[in-house]
């Protein structure tokens, strides 16, 4: 699929300046280049890894990287180095087009990469590029003004082939593959009655299911609360839920089709669950990350390309180990721009800040600047402990969902997503 407006920006060959964050030149190279250009990536040592990733990812080869080295602030060094990569293609191939993608990289490196190119006098002239993470747009430059295109507009948003997967291998970032990302929320009637049980009984109810686990029935909870002994110890299991609130009880029973307050855990696959410890994980509060994976699925007037929850992320340097490295309770994409959701039931000012400033950081620095961050949670006031996240992150796209917001969240998400209020 083409855009007629973004085709004539096109080059043969796109320079991509690297930085930390890899995903602007990725989107950079599936969207400026023509059919068989090459990009070349212009990298330093602090950003050898990035490139490394980028290479494997586009199909790149050695002859299209130009290394800095250590000269990321050296002008001289960094217009001779590109000056001479940009000399070796012309012999080759002449009358070819160039372009400049400047969104990584130092400051150095964008003003004497974007002053080589000047200085070369190429024919046809190089095509200077941006990626803004506020608006959103590829910014070309011109005499008079950048000419914006829009990077969401579905036509472009179908040339970037990424994905969840695409995503966190760009950083090099691998979900366990015994626990992939859940993309089907389960029991989501039950989810919203219980829902509903903490926004009218949370003082009567919280305290007692808080206290309340699974490990009590030998399941081996781990310490942080989410792994569980291997499937065939939990297809013997049966658990006891007498010890939860009353209130839970009735919805868990009657959403279980129980008639006494035990339930054989081999039987959970029958609600919609892939695992057995995934309905131990829906137990133990995951039933929150359900609902709110099922609003974001119910959002019908924008257009988002991927959904899911429970990221389980594996340590790289120890693949094998029962932790994650890091976690994502609900995150979902449109194009390239990452949305994660961090969720809790507390309404506690600390622990809603810790959870919303953990999602943020990963975020971050997987989705870039771009990346929009929000923590989902119960508290009576989330508009003060918005105000207060954004003074701490100085960043205006986070948000708070709170007590007011839950039963329509799906509507105050879309609001968000178009900056509209919430």
């Amino acid at each position: 699929m083409t855009n007629p407006e973004l085709d004539k920006y096109k080059v043969d060959h796109l320079f991509l300046l690297i930085g930390e964050n890899p995903l602007p030149n990725y989107v950079a190279a599936k969207t400026l280049l023509k059919s068989g250009g090459k990009p070349y990536l212009v990298y330093t040592e602090h950003t050898e890894g990035a490139a490394n990733k980028l290479q494997e990812i586009l199909g790149t080869t050695e002859n299209e990287r130009v290394p800095l080295e250590r000269n990321e602030s050296n002008g001289f060094k960094i217009q001779e180095l590109i000056k001479q990569k940009v000399r070796e293609i012309q012999k080759q191939q002449p009358s070819q087009s160039f372009g400049l993608n400047y969104t990584g990289g130092t400051k150095a490196m964008a003003v004497h990469a974007y002053q080589a190119f000047l200085n070369l006098g190429l024919e046809p002239k190089p095509k200077f590029s941006y990626l803004d993470p506020r608006s959103l747009k590829m910014l070309i430059d011109q005499k008079a003004k950048p000419c914006p295109i829009d990077i969401m507009d579905n036509d472009i948003r179908s040339l970037l082939d990424i994905s969840f997967e695409r995503l966190f291998d760009l950083h090099d970032l691998h979900w366990k593959e015994d626990k992939p990302p859940i993309s089907s929320p389960c029991m989501i009637n039950a989810a919203k009655e219980l829902l509903e049980l903490y926004l009218q009984r949370r003082d009567e109810i919280a305290e007692s299911y808080l206290k309340w686990s699974l490990d009590k029935d030998g399941l081996g909870k781990a310490k942080n609360g989410k792994f569980w002994r291997n499937e065939n110890h939990l297809e013997n299991v049966e658990i006891d839920l007498s010890k939860l609130p009353e209130r839970v009880i009735i919805v868990l029973k009657k959403h279980l089709n129980l008639t006494s307050n035990k339930f054989p855990l081999r039987i959970a696959k029958n609600y919609g669950f892939k695992l057995i410890s995934h309905f131990c994980d829906w137990l133990n509060y995951g039933w929150v990350e359900h609902y709110v994976l099922s609003q974001v699925q119910q959002i019908r007037n924008l257009k988002i390309d991927e959904t899911a929850m429970s990221f389980h992320i594996e340590d790289s340097d120890n693949p094998d180990a029962d932790w994650d490295k890091f976690e994502f309770d609900v995150a979902f994409r449109r194009g390239h721009q990452l949305f994660a959701l961090s969720c809790t039931t507390s309404i506690h000012d600390d622990t809603c800040k810790e959870k919303l400033f953990e999602a943020y950081v990963r975020a971050r620095q997987l989705g870039g600047a771009e990346a929009r961050v929000a923590v989902i949670c119960p508290h009576y006031d989330p508009n003060r402990l918005e105000k207060q996240m954004k003074v701490l992150t100085q960043d205006r796209k986070i948000a708070v969902f709170g007590k007011k917001h839950l039963r329509k969240l799906s509507q105050s998400i879309s609001n968000w997503i178009q900056d509209e209020p919430y």
